[in-house]
C-alpha cells in the first residue's frame, strides 16, 4: 500500500507546474499560427529531419544557380547591347566608305567619322557591369581596351612609332603625298598589321583575357557569359577605323587612298562577320540560361513543396487549438485561484 504526502506545497508546486506547462504551449502554438511553421522542426519531425535538411539544401543550392543566372543574364544583356551599337556603327562606316571610295576629297570626312566610330567602340568595349569589365574575360577589375585618342596611350604610340619605322615621317608630314600605293599595301600587310596580332595586341590595345568569364548556369551545366575584347572581331575593326582615321588619308595620293580605303572595307567586312558570329554565340549562351532557370523554377518549386509539406502547420488547426490552450490556462488560473485559498490550518 502507498500513501501519497500531501501538503499546501505540493499542492502549489503542483499548479506551478501546471501553469508553466500551459504557458509554454500556448507559446508554441502562437509561434506556429504567426510563422506557419512548425515551432520545433527537428523535434515534431523525429526521424524525418535528416529529408529535411536535405531538401532545404538542395533548395539553397539551387537558388543560388538562380541568382548567379540572373547576373549572368545581365551581363548578357550588356554585352549583347554593346556590340549591337558597335555592329551598327561599323556598318554605317562601311557604307561610308563604300559610297565615297572614289572621291578621296571626303578623306576629312571620313577621317573624323571614323575617330569618332573608335570612340564608340573604344567606349563599348569598356563597359562595366557592377563594377566589372564586362569584355575583359577573367580580368574583370581591369580597363580591357585603350582608349586611342589619348596620345599617350600606348596603341597610339605603337602606331606612330609603327609608321615613322616604315616611312620615315609622321602622318602629318606633307611626304605622306608621296608614299605609292605599293608601299602603302606593304605596310598595311606588314607592320601595321601586326599591330593587331598578338603579342602587340595584348601588350599595345588590350588588357582583356582570352578566357571569358563562365557561369553555373544548373547543377551540371556550365557556359561561358561573357565575350573578350581580343576577339578577332574587335581587332579588324579597330584596324579599319585606325587606317581611315590616323595614317594621313587626307594627304595621300588618289591611288594610295584607293589602297586604303580597299583595305578597311574587306578589315570592316571580316569584322562584320566576326561579330555577327560572337552576338549569335551569346545569343545561344541567353537561350541556354532561360531554359535552365525554367528547370530550375520547377526544381525548387517541387522543393519547396515537399519543405512546406514537412514543416508548416495547418493554421486553422493550430488556431483552434491554441484556443482550447488559452481556455484550459484561464482554467488553470482560476483553479489555481481557488486552491491558494485552501490551507489544512484552516481544519486543525
Amino acid at each position: 500500500m502507498k500513501t501519497t504526502f500531501i501538503s499546501t506545497f505540493t499542492l502549489a508546486d503542483s499548479s506551478r507546474r501546471n501553469i508553466l506547462s500551459q504557458s509554454n504551449l500556448v507559446n508554441k502554438l502562437g509561434v506556429e499560427l504567426s510563422s506557419g511553421r512548425k515551432f520545433d522542426v527537428g523535434l515534431d519531425l523525429g526521424t524525418r529531419t535528416g529529408e529535411s535538411v536535405t531538401l532545404r539544401s538542395q533548395f539553397q543550392f539551387l537558388h543560388g544557380i538562380m541568382d548567379t543566372n540572373a547576373l549572368a543574364k545581365s551581363r548578357l544583356d550588356v554585352s549583347q547591347a554593346a556590340m549591337d551599337d558597335i555592329l551598327t556603327t561599323a556598318q554605317d562606316f562601311q557604307a561610308t566608305l563604300v559610297a565615297l571610295k572614289e572621291n578621296p576629297q571626303s578623306a576629312d570626312i571620313i577621317k573624323a567619322d571614323a575617330e569618332g566610330k573608335l570612340g564608340l567602340m573604344v567606349s563599348r568595349l569598356n563597359t562595366q557591369l557592377n563594377g566589372s569589365f564586362v569584355f575583359a574575360g577573367i580580368n574583370a577589375d581591369e580597363l580591357p581596351f585603350a582608349d586611342y585618342s589619348d596620345p599617350a596611350s600606348p596603341n597610339k604610340v605603337a602606331a606612330d612609332a609603327a609608321f615613322l619605322a616604315e616611312f620615315g615621317f609622321n602622318q602629318a608630314d606633307p611626304n605622306v603625298a608621296t608614299i605609292t600605293p605599293a608601299a602603302m599595301s606593304a605596310y598595311l600587310g606588314g607592320n601595321f598589321d601586326t599591330m593587331f596580332q598578338d603579342p602587340a595586341w595584348g601588350t599595345t590595345w588590350s588588357t582583356a583575357s582570352d578566357t571569358p568569364l563562365a557561369s553555373r548556369i544548373s547543377a551540371s551545366e556550365t557556359v561561358s557569359s561573357s565575350t573578350s575584347a581580343n576577339e578577332q572581331a574587335f581587332r579588324d575593326l579597330a584596324k579599319a577605323y585606325t587606317m581611315m582615321s590616323d595614317i594621313g588619308n587626307e594627304t595621300l595620293s588618289d591611288e594610295t587612298f584607293k589602297v586604303v580605303v580597299d583595305a578597311a572595307i574587306e578589315a570592316l567586312s571580316k569584322g562584320i562577320g566576326g561579330l555577327t558570329t560572337e552576338m549569335g554565340k551569346l545569343g545561344t549562351v541567353q537561350q541556354q540560361v532561360a531554359q535552365a532557370n525554367e528547370r530550375l523554377t520547377v526544381q525548387t518549386s517541387i522543393l519547396n513543396t515537399r519543405i512546406n509539406d514537412l514543416e508548416l502547420v495547418d493554421k486553422e488547426e493550430t488556431a483552434v487549438r491554441l484556443n482550447t490552450a488559452l481556455t484550459q490556462l484561464e482554467t488553470t488560473y482560476s483553479v489555481t485561484a481557488r486552491m491558494q485559498g485552501l490551507s489544512l490550518l484552516n481544519y486543525i
